[in-house]
């Protein structure tokens, strides 16, 4: 079966309500979607959620999909992806979302084609669902407080994102704490906002109001600025931004620098590379959790069928923030009760409004 187009489109949803970050506000999702089709009528979709702190653009995506990698595609033979992702990799070096998103849409139309959900063909099914964490904007104390209330009464655990403003972190964490009740899983998320002796401040504040994982405290590149608050801090620390390649994981890994790793298909470049971070978190008994912003459903199913094939991967994953987007073209999924069910159609599970 034969590779016969591959096709981009831009897509742009509007956020619900803004999601404001210590490095970011966003009010709209732009994001790639990709379309193959193969010589047989198989089609799959894959998608790619871009911004520019990410490093790609929907426009650097699809240029680099439509002029560098899909001359090197096209007329391949479906079933020699494993050659097809390797060639991709030796034609571009970079552009992780970029080669997520075509490599989504090739494994979304090969287990099309063999009228399997893309869990069977990765494995097999571990788990039936996904519980979801919620992320919750920086804003007032008070109006955080709220909406995490809002939120864990319908399931939900919360992930807090923080200014890098110390005081007014903790009065968020507070105000949270106050108006969910002591049982209910808080992370935090300061977006490398904080530096290691401020954030070492910030994480013993955090304790004491039961908060379980403190995300990416520091810049990304500051590796020893991160063990350092990982030494002092009585909270678990997660790596996420510093994890960009397999070998930045293998090395916060080997040097027991995190407690876990916040990893996702289109961060690190596709199905196979979270599959190696993830082995090697469970073999070194780290947490690896996938995570994903505001898009498209497609990129959130490929997450799903993804964590619920391997044993590595956290059945508690920040997933479901299509729900605050309008205007996706795709149905089939949904966060109910806290979860997400894996879907049991073909490949991805999710289909084209109008078809």
């Amino acid at each position: 079966m034969k590779i016969d187009t591959v096709e981009t489109t831009v897509l742009e949803m509007p956020y619900t309500k803004p999601l404001i970050t210590a490095t970011n506000h966003f009010t709209v999702a732009r994001g790639l979607l990709v379309k193959v089709v193969t010589d047989g009528g198989a089609q799959g979709y894959g998608y790619s959620d871009l911004f520019p702190r990410t490093g790609e653009t929907p426009e650097t995506a699809r240029h680099v999909i439509d002029e560098v990698l899909k001359p090197k595609i096209n007329g391949r033979e479906l079933e020699d992806l494993a050659r097809i992702r390797a060639d991709v990799d030796h034609a571009l070096t970079g552009n992780p979302r970029a080669k997520a998103a075509l490599e989504c849409a090739l494994y979304d139309a090969l287990a099309r084609s063999l009228h399997i959900p893309l869990n069977l063909l990765l494995g097999g099914r571990y788990r039936n669902e996904i519980r979801v964490i919620k992320m919750i904007s920086v804003g007032q104390p008070e109006m955080m407080a709220s909406e995490a209330k809002q939120v864990a009464d319908e399931g939900l655990a919360l992930k807090l994102k923080m200014s890098g403003k110390i005081s007014l972190d903790l009065s968020r964490v507070a105000k949270v704490r106050q108006a969910v009740g002591d049982d209910v899983f808080i992370k935090v998320d300061a977006n490398e906002a904080y530096d290691a002796k401020t954030a070492i401040r910030l994480a013993k504040g955090l304790a004491d109001h039961g908060v379980e994982i403190f995300e990416q405290p520091v810049p990304r590149d500051q590796f020893g600025a991160l063990w350092e608050v990982k030494k002092h801090a009585p909270i678990k620390i997660e790596a996420d931004q510093s994890v960009r390649t397999v070998a930045d994981a293998a090395y916060l890994i080997r040097e027991r620098m995190v407690d876990s790793i916040n990893t996702g298909i289109q961060k690190i470049g596709g199905i196979q590379e979270v599959r190696k971070i993830a082995e090697l978190c469970e073999q070194a008994g780290i947490s690896c959790a996938l995570s994903n912003t505001a898009g498209s459903m497609v990129g959130d199913a490929a997450a799903v069928h993804l964590a619920a094939s391997m044993p590595g991967i956290s059945p508690l994953c920040e997933l479901g923030e299509f729900e605050v987007v309008s205007g996706d073209p795709f149905f089939g999924l949904a966060v109910e009760k806290g979860a997400i069910e894996i879907p049991k159609g073909e490949g991805l599970g999710v289909s084209l409004r109008g078809f």
